[in-house]
């Protein structure tokens, strides 16, 4: 087996903590906070979009009346699931709360 030595295997990467050019851009890790902000702010959508069915839905608008019905409880639980992770967050507060003392 004959090797072509004008074919090229492309750039090396050289050990250095810093990136590289070929490396893929990272996207900066989601906080907590800001995973909190869009789950709230998804769940507000969903809520937005349930309201405006209803109201396509009493303006005649809408026919079928299963997308309402998909759309309230898509919005119901978000709110549902929203709210549970706020009583456990609130939980989970007061139990440090009270260890740290």
């Amino acid at each position: 087996m004959k090797l072509d030595a004008s074919q090229s295997v492309g750039p090396l990467r050289p050990s250095s903590p810093f990136p590289f050019e070929t490396d893929p851009i990272k996207k900066k890790d989601e906080t907590f906070g800001d995973m909190l902000k869009r789950v709230v702010d998804e769940a507000n959508e969903l809520q937005i979009t349930a309201d405006d069915q209803k109201m396509k839905l009493a303006l005649g608008e809408v026919q079928d009346i299963h997308e309402v019905m998909i759309a309230m409880e898509k919005a119901g639980l978000a709110l549902q699931l929203t709210l549970e992770i706020r009583d456990r967050l609130v939980t989970a507060y007061e139990t440090l709360m009270r260890t740290a003392m």
